[in-house]
């Protein structure tokens, strides 16, 4: 509980995003100690699923926020301003990935928060003892959706400054980040062709 209420809370005042997604990460500890938590067949291939997918959202977030910054000299969150201009492809991917991230659906972070939760509150359905900590992680994530929607913001809405320089995204890695957005779609659209294998 606690991982999940300072990370998310410590996010939202972050200016760099790379503090930002790391104190988002901490708020992703918490969800994923739930499956640890729950300590069922279920729960553990839940777990298994969410770490996978979170591994390959976050490391392609934190390569759109490498590529901004080697361009513009900074990773604060203006830094991103009008990106979606500057770099439709890198902008799209970074949309990709924050949503994931925030947990909306058709995306593989939602799916694996969903099978987390569902997990969590099927241990205990009768009692439902730990159906408070699953409210609260659902609460947590509509707070994370909000600062990752000012990262988003500053790349969709707002214009780069007149002397922005222009940001080059070098081929290999626009496909890696590609690819890892990719995955990220086609693991939340069927989840089944991890879950598998778990």
């Amino acid at each position: 509980a606690l991982s999940m209420v300072l990370g998310n809370l410590t996010a939202i005042v972050q200016s760099s995003v790379k503090r930002l997604l790391a104190y988002s990460a901490i708020a992703h500890a918490g969800y994923m100690l739930l499956g640890v938590l729950a300590n069922t067949p279920s729960s553990h291939s839940a777990l298994l699923f969410y770490v996978i997918t979170y591994a390959l959202t976050v490391l392609g977030a934190f390569g759109v926020v490498t590529v901004v910054e080697e361009a513009t000299g900074g990773d604060a969150i203006n830094n991103f301003a009008g990106l979606s201009r500057r770099a439709p492809g890198l902008s799209l991917c970074l949309l990709v990935f924050l949503l994931s991230l925030a947990g909306i659906p058709p995306l593989a972070g939602f799916i694996g928060k969903f099978f987390v939760f569902s997990a969590v509150v099927g241990t205990d359905a009768e009692h439902l003892g730990l159906l408070w900590l699953v409210i609260l992680a659902i609460v947590m994530s509509a707070v994370s959706f909000y600062y990752y929607l000012r990262v988003l913001k500053q790349a969709y809405v707002l214009d780069a400054a007149e002397n922005a320089p222009a940001v080059k995204v070098p081929t290999a890695t626009m496909l890696a980040l590609v690819l890892l957005a990719a995955l990220v779609i086609l693991l939340g659209c069927a989840p089944g062709l991890l879950l598998s294998h778990l």
